[in-house]
């Protein structure tokens, strides 16, 4: 077939040649193209929700309702909160005893709230209180409290 475009021009159509490539243009995607596609799709939908946990799932503190729940997870790194049985109180810091033994620092604020089944006070607190903690874990791991919820015995 020639390029020169007045031969073009002048002639004729082979309309045979024409209906086989336009039978071969429309065979449509192949399987391969469409298995890639799934799976680019399946991977950025998988990196979508890491980012989305990553940015929704990473809070510093344990909801209250975690900490009467899980008590067991006491000093977790990431987490704000701790729990543990009260082992001394020395002014403003209440020394915990983890299930493991290790025993924890918690330094009480000005606006850390104690929760006794009613609202207390750190009076209210005492040696052999099995206690949940919420509140931001420092570096040394000794935790500010913002709220402590006094369990029930056993838990």
């Amino acid at each position: 077939m020639s390029t020169d475009p007045e031969k073009l021009l002048t002639s004729e159509l082979d309309t045979d040649d024409l209906t086989e490539r336009l039978a071969a243009a429309g065979r449509g995607t192949s399987r391969l193209t469409l298995t890639l596609a799934a799976a680019a799709l399946a991977v950025v939908s998988f990196l979508g929700g890491v980012a989305m946990h990553s940015a929704l799932g990473g809070r510093s503190s344990a909801r209250p309702a975690q900490a009467q729940q899980q008590p067991q997870q006491q000093q977790q790194p990431g987490r704000g909160g701790t729990a543990g049985t009260i082992d001394r109180i020395e002014g403003d810091t209440v020394y915990l005893k983890a299930r493991d033994g290790q025993e924890i620092k918690v330094v009480l604020a000005g606006q850390t709230s104690v929760m006794i089944t009613q609202r207390g006070s750190a009076r209210d607190l005492a040696p052999g209180d099995t206690v949940a903690v919420q509140g931001e874990r420092a570096a040394d791991g000794t935790v500010t409290a913002r709220q402590i919820t006094e369990q029930p015995a056993g838990r």
